[in-house]
């Protein structure tokens, strides 16, 4: 894929494709649980420590919560949203995720569009964002888990994430070819 961030290596199995990302860069946000509570329209309990910006290609926030039950109850309000949310390149966006299980994952991604709340239902970029937040975190590697998003919006999106041993970041996913 040619994209903004460079040229993107792709391969193809049938209609599962699998793209490699780039090396993340990340650095931690400057607000509390608090806020990023507000923003989130939940509980200061439902968000761990832990919130990173991480860049692959595309700068997002990626947030872990303390259940997947906490993130499908989110409900961003775009003023906090726009306020809190600001990173390097980037405002008004977040990647919130938790465990169901260890090979599992429940995500939903927010971005802000004309001061209202967007909710994207599948997003391979913080997908892989996700993979660099591993990293940054020090988790062990590899891993491999299967991501849930889309649910919430009517449009169930199912992505493979994976983190080899040496930092390689790979999202998967099934795919229809339109050009």
């Amino acid at each position: 894929l040619e994209m903004p961030a460079g040229m993107i290596p792709v391969t193809a199995s049938g209609d599962e494709w699998t793209l490699k990302a780039n090396a993340p860069r990340s650095h931690a946000p400057d607000i509390t649980r608090e806020q990023f509570a507000q923003m989130l329209g939940i509980a200061t309990d439902d968000v761990r420590d832990g919130a990173l910006w991480v860049d692959t290609g595309s700068e997002q926030l990626i947030m872990p919560l303390a259940s997947a039950d906490a993130v499908e109850r989110c409900q961003p309000n775009a003023e906090l949203l726009m306020r809190y949310s600001v990173g390097n390149k980037r405002k008004g966006l977040a990647y919130v995720w938790a465990r169901i299980d260890d090979a599992t994952i429940r995500a939903r991604f927010f971005f802000t569009k004309y001061s209202s709340v967007i909710e994207d239902p599948g997003t391979g970029s913080a997908c892989a964002n996700l993979g660099g937040w591993f990293i940054a975190s020090g988790a062990r590697l590899p891993l491999k888990v299967k991501v849930l998003q889309g649910d919430q919006v009517g449009r169930p999106c199912r992505l493979g994430l994976a983190v080899d041993a040496g930092g390689g970041i790979f999202v998967s996913g099934r795919v229809i070819a339109l050009g």
